[in-house]
């Protein structure tokens, strides 16, 4: 079994992993329901000491953050936060969704989900006894919505004001960059690899940064919304003055896969040295937690690309 076959297979999987943790769900009208569903909670009989399971990365990382622990977390790969230390976590499957006896064992009072699992929340519940709260989180205005409900659900509204407003104050004192370059953001393997579009959380990350992606007019994957296929010919095509690039595994790997293809050498952010690879922990693990670093990150990469089009 060789090198390429291997990166590609466990791209193949952490790009399901992704979709998962982003809740690019097949059900495109889950979010908006979680929002109304949520508006039932009657928010001054909520508790404080409710046992919450987070299914979401980031909606473990707002709760632990607002002096909540709950008292189960998701099953994720690589490196698990410390903060996480010494929760129990619920293992879950695309196809037959999160573990329920994992879940149950957590005797929670609400479950908190992204909307790809939307589809196992009838048993879940039935099974439970347990509401579940769906939350996606595709922009920076999601972060602040998704904020405001995990606030009203542990009746920790202060404490959630104070995480909005320090995002809201990052995004204010920014100041604008010189130049927006045009960028491509891609995510998979070299051989299957997909563009974030303006409405995932990386996308708007880079818009909201100062950059202008240059897939804005490309039509989402029909199951991973947010994101677009693309082959290398499109990619030389457009022309990308930036590219940031998320692969899975070791990013020499990548890197050499990619200067493989007689094309790549033809892009103007593979000549002028403006390719970057992130790690895709603040990107697509956990999207949306340390909202701050990713998005000072984000805009550095943008202000350090050099040789850009006049």
């Amino acid at each position: 079994m060789n090198i390429r076959f291997l990166l590609t297979l466990t791209c193949i999987v952490c790009l399901m992993i992704v979709m998962g943790i982003w809740g690019l769900s097949l059900f495109s009208s889950a979010s908006d329901s979680s929002i109304s569903h949520i508006e039932l909670i009657d928010t001054e009989t909520a508790q404080s000491d409710k046992r919450i399971v987070a299914l979401l990365p980031f909606a473990v990382d707002q709760l632990i953050e607002m002096g909540i622990t709950p008292v189960a977390v998701p099953l994720i790969r690589g490196n698990v936060p410390e903060t996480w230390d010494g929760i129990p976590a619920v293992s879950s499957d695309h196809s037959a969704g999160p573990n329920i006896e994992q879940i149950m064992a957590a005797q929670p009072d609400v479950i908190i989900s992204s909307s790809v699992y939307a589809q196992f929340v009838p048993q879940i519940e039935s099974l439970t006894g347990c509401e579940v709260v769906m939350m996606d989180v595709d922009s920076t205005q999601s972060v602040i919505a998704n904020i405001k409900i995990l606030g009203d659900i542990t009746n920790r509204v202060d404490e959630a004001e104070s995480l909005i407003a320090l995002t809201t104050a990052a995004l204010e004192a920014a100041a604008p960059i010189d130049h927006q370059p045009d960028v491509l953001a891609i995510f998979g393997t070299p051989h299957a690899f997909y563009a974030f579009l303006p409405d995932s959380y990386l996308g708007d990350l880079i818009e909201i940064s100062g950059g202008t992606l240059i897939t804005s007019d490309m039509e989402s994957h029909p199951v991973y919304q947010g994101l677009a296929p693309i082959s290398m010919e499109v990619v030389v095509d457009r022309d990308p003055e930036l590219l940031i690039a998320i692969f899975h595994g070791p990013e020499e790997s990548a890197r050499a896969m990619l200067e493989r293809d007689p094309l790549w050498a033809n892009i103007s952010a593979v000549k002028n040295d403006n390719l970057v690879f992130l790690q895709d922990d603040l990107y697509a693990m956990r999207p949306g937690s340390e909202f701050k670093k990713a998005y000072h990150d984000i805009r550095s990469i943008l202000a350090q690309a050099k040789n850009l089009k006049p």
